[in-house]
């Protein structure tokens, strides 16, 4: 009865946690996680957080206590980046960032602290891993949370148009401050004796999210010239930067290796298509140049290219590379290490639709999951009015399809009336 009884608290706050729409499939290995990270009282309170961003005197409400006391609750957490603090017009703002990307990642992004990493580290691996269930259902959601970037120097090198948006060197040189961490992943399989040995600190976060990590001390601040190295640094080791799904204000870029990335071992099982957004760019096998030597397909994270026969009538035995093109990322790696130039990249066909910010993204997700209900009807607090005219603004710039299926979950008259006049000025202006 005890167990049960200790346990609720937990249920209520994977309830709260599955209202996003990266949702978190329970089952025992969770419900560990989740008393490794929350106290019971922690877990239930947390429950009653509001999705969008909030401040102490929202929390003191829901919790019925003093401002202060919400507010030291909240500090706490956010301590040990279960929160993600950040300021907003002066005053100190939080939000319950999802379990990925998000307060699982940060949990193992510094070594040490109070908690046993080893056993977290090992839990998450069975969830993650051994499960798998988790990872599965976040890695086929339509709109992907991460994207690949693609190699710049490979672009360099054909004088094809990049924007700014998908180079890794504009992210970092824009941001408003940048940390770098541990990689959570990495982190995690040296627990279980499984880990690579590609860097470990050279996780980068940026923005709001970096300046909130940083304070806490998950993450050390770092200098544009420093962080460049680094991404530096990972190439070398041929490691993927694959960062945050949207084009403003990315909050993170993870410099992943094949084998303990949780995106890319989840991509092949799933099918890379499916898993992560692709750069605008493929590559192009140019199998005249190649000579065999398989570095490509040793290097590629996502099994996109094979060898196979060269149908030599002179050597029977010759293999080139071939590419699957419906698997390749377009990351680059491939490229970096072909030294016969027998691997270009090129601009697909038809450029990969990238969210302009988290709350497009959030919005898609919500629609495909069936969850923008909770994005507006949130029983913990109110809307204020720029949270509401973000997510409006995110609809408004979905395609058609995507509008009505939002107008039907939220069965909103106020939100299908702003659709059909926004629809209605682009034809206008269309036709002047």
């Amino acid at each position: 009865m005890g167990h049960n009884t200790s346990r609720s608290g937990y249920e209520k706050l994977v309830e709260r946690l599955n209202k996003f729409p990266q949702g978190v499939p329970p089952s025992s290995t969770l419900y560990e996680i989740l008393r490794l990270l929350f106290s019971e009282e922690e877990a239930t309170l947390v429950s009653l957080l509001p999705i969008k961003p909030f401040n102490a005197k929202t929390a003191a409400k829901a919790w019925k206590m003093t401002e202060e006391e919400a507010s030291e609750i909240l500090n706490e957490l956010a301590s040990r980046a279960l929160l993600v603090d950040v300021e907003r017009d002066g005053n100190q703002t939080f939000s319950l960032p999802p379990p990925m990307a998000g307060f699982f990642e940060f949990s193992m992004m510094r070594i040490g602290g109070k908690i046993d990493q080893k056993v977290l580290g090992e839990l998450f691996y069975q969830y993650m891993n051994v499960e798998d269930e988790f990872v599965t259902e976040l890695l086929t959601l339509p709109t992907p949370i991460g994207r690949a970037f693609i190699n710049e120097e490979a672009i360099v090198k054909n004088k094809v148009e990049v924007l700014d948006y998908e180079r890794a060197t504009e992210i970092i040189k824009t941001a408003s401050d940048i940390g770098i961490g541990t990689c959570y992943c990495r982190h995690k399989k040296e627990h279980v004796g499984l880990n690579c040995d590609a860097p470990m600190e050279i996780c980068m976060t940026f923005n709001a999210t970096a300046t909130s990590l940083i304070k806490y001390e998950y993450a050390r601040r770092v200098d544009v010239d420093e962080c460049l190295d680094l991404l530096e640094v990972a190439k070398e080791h041929n490691l993927v930067q694959f960062g945050d799904n949207v084009q403003n204000e990315v909050a993170f870029i993870c410099n992943c290796c094949s084998c303990c990335c949780e995106a890319l071992v989840g991509a092949r099982k799933v099918g890379p298509y499916q898993a992560i957004n692709s750069s605008n760019f493929i590559c192009n096998v140019i199998q005249e140049n190649c000579v065999g030597c398989s570095k490509c397909v040793e290097v590629c994270p996502v099994e996109a290219l094979s060898m196979v026969s060269a149908n030599s009538n002179v050597n029977i035995k010759q293999k080139v590379a071939q590419l699957d093109e419906m698997n390749c990322i377009g990351c680059g790696v491939c490229e970096r290490v072909c030294k016969v130039d027998a691997i270009t990249m090129e601009q697909r066909e038809a450029r990969v639709f990238t969210p302009v910010d988290m709350a497009h993204r959030v919005v898609l997700e919500a629609i495909e999951t069936n969850k923008l209900q909770n994005l507006f009807f949130d029983n913990q607090a109110h809307f204020k009015h720029r949270a509401l005219a973000s997510i409006v603004g995110a609809i408004l710039r979905l395609p058609p399809a995507k509008q009505i299926l939002a107008s039907k979950q939220v069965k909103s008259k106020y939100i299908l009336r702003l659709i059909h006049k926004n629809n209605s000025k682009i034809v206008n202006k269309h036709v002047q």
